[in-house]
């Protein structure tokens, strides 16, 4: 009987721990959204196309950026999916808003 037990205790425990794994890496995946939302939209307010080129192609792999201006400011947004094996997927969406540089549009 003790043996039943400890078998169950141990698939929670390893299911535990790859939950929190994948969240772990999700989190990071947001944070590398981010990062990259934030400096396109940086780039872009400042007007600097190259820059933009080389910040939207080190987003995180297979994540799509969109870019808009609104009211005087570059808007980006940075999608991915965090996926859990072949299970599911999880989106994960980072936002980033910089005023323009000298007004431009």
């Amino acid at each position: 009987m003790a043996t039943a037990e400890l078998a169950m205790v141990s698939l929670v425990v390893a299911m535990l721990t790859a939950v929190v794994v994948w969240l772990i890496g999700a989190l990071a995946l947001l944070n590398l959204c981010q990062v990259s939302a934030n400096e396109v939209a940086r780039q872009e307010a400042r007007g600097d196309r190259a820059a933009v080129a080389r910040a939207e192609r080190d987003a995180p792999a297979g994540a799509t950026v969109t870019r808009r201006h609104e009211g005087g400011a570059t808007v980006v947004e940075v999608g991915a999916q965090a996926r859990f094996g072949g299970l599911f997927t999880w989106p994960v969406r980072a936002r980033a808003a910089v005023l323009d540089e000298g007004g431009r549009r």
